[in-house]
């Protein structure tokens, strides 16, 4: 059965509050420092990306595109996924 008119509800988080083992889209990057932003973009962390949480400590381990980064709170936080 097909229901009409149905809406898709998506999450946003940050990495930071995903749980180990999800798997979302980066939906966008938010700070106001360009050099955290040029890092991130130059690592190839962009919007629409798939992202998937390998784990949080001792730091942030996590895959876009097969390559996994790890990386500190500081830096997850500015990253926010949809799932």
């Amino acid at each position: 059965m097909v229901a009409k008119n149905a809406h898709l509800t998506l999450e946003t988080t940050t990495l930071c509050t995903m749980e180990p083992r999800k798997t979302g889209k980066i939906s966008h990057l938010e700070t106001k420092n360009p050099g955290i932003l040029q890092k991130l973009v130059s690592m190839g962390i962009l919007p629409g990306m798939p992202v998937t949480l390998l784990r949080r400590s001792p730091s942030y381990l996590f895959e876009v595109d097969q390559t996994r980064y790890a990386v500190d709170k500081e830096i997850a936080n500015h990253i926010y996924v949809s799932y």
